[in-house]
């Protein structure tokens, strides 16, 4: 038996003769062709170039010319975080704080090699291809992100997201492509009515994607124009600019966490941009082949639209409160950078007090950022600094939603004077329970009852008092 004990239980227990509930299996929509001649970086769209999402700007090709790691790496339960530099110059990007920009990620390299291994593609995967539709049915179609031209290492690496969830007609068309009989059976059922709730268990809450089936089911291995025509669009992602243009036009920073999938598998890009700055930095390396470390890597990123409005108040009077966790704090080190410089400039302006609320595990592993912090504080930049750590045991407060709540008569008298609020981090917990305190806090301190709390909260969300930047 092929297919590892992940799935065992579930074959086992599978009715071999039952009839299955199966949607028609559409028939492939793509043909390939390959020129007999290797790549010569020819990549050829239908149509225009995919649009970049929330795009303000042209993709610039940046270097990482400095970067600093934030974290304490002695616990594994602390996730690496750092900090890196991009030089921009003759990018003409324009930015203010609390703007993000999108990283254009490329697939892991190994990943890669999997898939070409897998479908016995390595005698054709540097070779220039051509794509055409090759059936008949209504709707077939390229899909506008797979290049009609090109390379299939090129576009396994830029153009589709091999970690993507499988679908259920995905399973479908790779069934047609399994020869084991049990693995066939396997993947009918879970893209069966039958087998909808094993394919949420084992497929959808799993996050399995075809690299993790291509281990599972060894015999499937379905035409590369199968992989082409269901594989999800390799997105770029957002980032937080951490830096005001006012010290450095030409320097932008971001802040990220690297994130741990399981399986020893890290996020696409933070995963990337770790691999990129520990091989170029890597001192030992350094003294062993300059070369290499004058080998410039180029990052390809672009100004995202700032359409949540998460900037500063043109009001430099406006009261704000500013909530971030972890690295949800790092788009408002630029939003402090920018306080200190306006405060620097127009001596004569009134400034608004600033309540930052930050949480993190431990102070001794993860507090990032906390030199920078303290300085804002010293320096009255920050007017109230409140910490949260969820780890230490005596701390005054475990989560920010702590602080909040025991901090809401004050709180609530800044929102009612006119407070802008700025919330920054994970959306399925933090977010939410943000937003719970603040209510609370309206509610008890506002003498207002929990419907007319939360009205309040969403007249402050139209407008753009209550602003989230916020992430899953």
């Amino acid at each position: 038996m092929v297919v590892v004990q992940h799935f065992q239980e579930l074959i086992d227990t599978l009715d071999k003769t039952k009839l299955l509930s199966i949607p028609k299996c559409k028939e492939p929509s793509m043909k390939i062709e390959y020129k007999n001649c290797h790549s010569d970086n020819k990549t050829v769209y239908n149509g225009p170039d995919p649009i970049l999402p929330f795009a303000a700007s042209e993709i610039f090709l940046a270097t990482i010319n400095k970067w600093r790691r934030l974290t304490i790496n002695v616990d594994e339960n602390c996730k690496s975080v750092y900090e890196v530099s991009f030089d921009i110059e003759g990018s003409n990007f324009d930015f203010i704080p609390g703007d993000t920009i999108g990283i254009v990620p490329q697939n892991n390299k190994s990943e890669v090699d999997e898939i070409i291994n897998h479908l016995d593609l390595i005698d054709v995967v540097d070779l220039n291809y051509t794509l055409s539709v090759a059936s008949e049915q209504k709707g077939a179609k390229i899909p506008a992100y797979v290049p009609v031209t090109s390379t299939l290492r090129h576009v396994l690496t830029h153009c589709v997201d091999l970690r993507g969830i499988i679908k259920k007609l995905f399973l479908l068309a790779l069934a047609q492509h399994t020869k084991d009989k049990c693995e066939k059976r396997l993947l009918e059922y879970l893209c069966s009515k039958e087998g909808s709730s094993e394919y949420t268990t084992h497929i959808l809450n799993k996050r399995i994607s075809v690299l993790d089936l291509f281990k599972l089911f060894k015999s499937c291995k379905p035409p590369i124009e199968v992989i082409l025509e269901h594989l999800p669009r390799l997105l770029p992602r957002p980032y937080s600019i951490v830096n005001t243009k006012s010290s450095n036009p030409n320097i932008l920073k971001i802040c990220f966490s690297v994130l741990d999938i399981g399986d020893n598998k890290k996020g696409i890009t933070t995963g990337w941009l770790e691999e990129i700055i520990l091989q170029k930095f890597n001192i030992e390396e350094k003294m062993n082949n300059l070369n290499l470390y004058n080998e410039s890597v180029k990052v390809p990123i672009y100004i995202r639209k700032n359409v949540n409005e998460f900037c500063l108040p043109k009001n430099t009077e406006t009261p704000l409160i500013l909530i971030g966790p972890g690295t949800g704090v790092s788009p408002f080190i630029g939003f402090l950078e920018e306080r200190e410089h306006l405060q620097k400039k127009y001596p004569e302006k009134k400034f608004g007090s600033v309540w930052l609320f930050f949480g993190c595990r431990n102070p001794k592993l993860d507090f990032i950022y906390e030199d920078e912090l303290t300085k804002f504080t010293s320096k009255g930049v920050i007017s109230k600094f409140l910490t949260s750590f969820s780890r230490v045991e005596n701390a005054d407060f475990h989560y920010v939603q702590d602080a909040i709540i025991k901090n809401g008569e004050e709180v609530t008298k800044l929102i009612m004077e006119g407070a802008q609020v700025y919330v920054c981090g994970d959306i399925k917990n933090m977010a939410t329970q943000v937003k719970d305190a603040i209510r609370q806090s309206i509610a008890k301190h506002g003498n207002l009852n929990e419907e007319e709390a939360e009205n309040f909260i969403d007249i402050m969300q139209k407008e753009k008092r209550y602003l989230s930047d916020v992430w899953n």
